[in-house]
């Protein structure tokens, strides 16, 4: 067989079949990793509906402990003295339902003790605000013309006993209550007190529909995703009538397993969806999605296909171009001639092809050896040379861009150093020391004062979520809103205002956890929204009072309530703020410092000024983490009651 025949034989052989080979593997693994992933993202969002479900149940019952007020108790049995109270109680309720009305259709409140008969709240924005014209042209007196009835009939809209319902409506409340239950688990209730010390019950009626219109709507559908959601009874929910008519062509595997059983998600594949599943262990609900993926199949078939065609034509062009090519093998006198010129004129890549085994053969073979060791050794030179200035070129470019990093990480934190006071504030009544350890260059701990016109002091120290920029864009926008309102409203009021429009402002998950004290005239105002328990230390009796107020961090909800603690400030008393990277601290063994031994230092030292407090709580930060970096921020403020005597010098030093 003639070489030219061999080496085309050859080319095909050793062309097509691993051609054909790679497609058939591309093929089969690009359609089982599709699979894979598309099953995986599927997981993911039925994942993130039950999760979504379950925030909504916490939301409820939230909502519940919130409308649970002891003025509820007045709309259970209306009488002449009570209607505005009652009026007013509606218009209450009404406000804190802002925002959940699609998913709250009516709250039932019933006695627990005496036997009232229940009623049925509808919340109505509308009703609400006309009542509240009602109650404020009613307060102007007897000739407002506002009468007992008038009222009572206006509120009566809103308010309906169970003696009122038509048979149809008590049957249909008895389905919405096991609709809730199905949905839920449970119902959404909370227990309240009215009139002294009556017992009382908050029931809130859900619009099951709403709920799950709400749960299945958060899901991008951009992808002809079918999210639904299957009871116990396998009856199957969807947001529209196609999608539902297509959930119940799914036919998952049938557990035999009770709500309450620990169930771990359930995948099911098909020709033509990815379906996954998982199921609720406290409701029984199913939540699934399924996502198409034949049209995604068929395209990498046809993928594979047309990639086997373009490359079976390659190979037929470069068959056609060794079969012309080969017909130059005979003339090896030639070629041997132009290769001995190339090479001698310096010429390293040129390559004699001869393949005949007679002396010409093996010349050619010599001279090809011998140019390609010369062209080696060439090329490792140069690799060398081109190595050794590529890694000079790269350490330049890491040493720039480490400068670059350093100075904008300086920036940020010259940034944030000039957020916090400069100076500690003069007060006649009061000695200040604060103290600040940060994490990272960039830290998230705050702190600041207020001085304000009545000689009121309000100090702040706070710990924004996290470390770094993030960090510092918390405490920018906290400092602005405190710098602009700190003396202008009650602390609980302030704190309100500020988690609202930090929520507005849509910053995400980013949070911070603040604490406002006041200080007037002997007396002492705390208010925290999420911070650690502030120490009081009283000097007269020794004892040491933990004041601990709950509230959730700024950022967390845009309504959000706040509590403050009021007391006197004695002479020598000594008041502990801190963020909670210092009883977090952990040592070698990764035990937390802990609240206890916060105490009993605080305790050791707080008859000292307050300098010599914070270097005492210094020295045991570093001895517990036996000198190494603190993993979260750390701030002191300390803040001492003077003397009268001393208070009085004070007053009168010079400057």
């Amino acid at each position: 067989m003639r070489v030219r025949t061999q080496l085309s034989l050859a080319f095909l052989l050793l062309a097509v079949v691993p051609l054909a080979g790679i497609i058939l593997y591309s093929y089969s693994a690009s359609a089982r990793a599709f699979r894979e992933a598309v099953q995986a993202e599927a997981q993911g969002l039925v994942d993130e509906v039950g999760e979504r479900m379950a925030g909504i149940r916490d939301d409820l019952e939230i909502l519940a402990g919130k409308l649970a007020s002891p003025h509820l108790g007045t709309l259970l049995r209306t009488d002449e003295a009570t209607v505005s109270r009652a009026a007013a109680a509606y218009v209450e309720m009404t406000r804190r339902l802002e925002g959940m009305e699609d998913l709250v259709d009516l709250v039932e409140l019933r006695s627990l003790e005496d036997g009232t008969e229940p009623v049925l709240v509808h919340p109505s924005p509308t009703l609400a605000q006309a009542l509240d014209k009602l109650l404020t042209y009613s307060r102007r007196g007897p000739d407002s013309g506002i009468t007992f009835d008038y009222l009572l009939a206006t509120l009566a809209k809103g308010v309906r006993r169970y003696s009122d319902l038509s048979p149809t409506e008590l049957q249909a409340l008895a389905v919405s209550d096991a609709r809730t239950i199905d949905l839920l688990g449970s119902e959404v209730a909370s227990e309240f007190r009215y009139a002294g010390r009556k017992q009382g019950e908050l029931k809130l009626r859900i619009v099951p529909s709403a709920v799950l219109e709400l749960v299945l709507s958060g899901t991008s559908g951009d992808q002809g995703e079918v999210t639904y959601v299957r009871d116990r009874e396998g009856e199957v929910y969807a947001d529209n009538p196609e999608h539902q008519t297509l959930a119940e062509t799914f036919f998952p595997a049938d557990t035999g397993q009770s709500p309450g059983d620990d169930l771990a998600p359930q995948a099911i594949a098909t020709d033509e969806w990815a379906v996954a599943e998982t199921r609720d262990a406290e409701t029984g609900l199913t939540f699934g999605i399924a996502r198409p993926i034949r049209s995604e199949l068929q395209g990498i078939q046809r993928t594979a296909v047309r990639n086997f065609s373009y490359g079976l034509g390659i190979v037929v062009l470069a068959m056609v171009g060794i079969w012309l090519l080969s017909g130059r093998m005979t003339r090896t006198l030639r070629r041997l001639t132009w290769g001995a010129e190339m090479m001698a004129s310096g010429d390293l890549t040129t390559r004699i092809a001869v393949h005949t085994r007679d002396e010409f053969g093996q010349l050619a073979e010599t001279m090809n050896r011998m140019a390609l060791q010369l062209s080696e050794n060439q090329e490792r030179l140069l690799r060398e040379e081109g190595l050794r200035r590529q890694q000079e070129v790269h350490r330049r470019l890491l040493e720039a861009e480490n400068e670059r990093q350093t100075r904008e990480l300086e920036e940020a934190r010259t940034f944030q150093l000039s957020l916090l006071p400069r100076t500690l504030p003069e007060h006649p009544e009061l000695d200040i020391a604060v103290f600040m350890r940060t994490a990272t260059e960039v830290g998230g701990d705050y702190y600041d004062f207020f001085p304000g016109s009545n000689g009121a002091l309000t100090t702040a120290i706070g710990d924004a979520a996290g470390h770094g920029m993030r960090a510092g864009t918390m405490v920018t926008v906290v400092k602005g809103l405190f710098t602009a309102r700190a003396g202008e409203m009650d602390l609980p009021q302030l704190l309100e205002e500020a988690a609202h429009a930090i929520k507005q402002m849509n910053l995400r998950r980013m949070n911070m956890a603040v604490s406002l004290v006041r200080y007037a005239q002997g007396r002492l105002t705390i208010s925290a929204a999420g911070m650690p328990p502030a120490l009081l230390y009283r000097d007269k009796t020794r004892q040491l009072e933990e004041v601990t107020l709950e509230g959730l961090p700024l950022g967390g909800l845009a309504q959000s309530t706040y509590r403050q603690w009021d007391t006197t400030l004695a002479a020598g008393d000594t008041l502990l703020l801190m963020t909670d990277g210092f009883p977090e601290l952990l040592n070698g063994d990764d035990d937390p410092l802990g609240y206890p031994r916060v105490h009993d230092l605080f305790e050791s030292c707080a008859s000292r000024d307050p300098e010599e407090i914070i270097s005492e709580l210094s020295a045991a930060a570093d001895q517990w983490t036996n000198g190494q970096p603190p993993a979260d921020d750390i701030t002191f403020v300390v803040m001492k009651a003077r003397s009268t005597l001393r208070a009085r010098r004070k007053s009168l030093t010079p400057g």
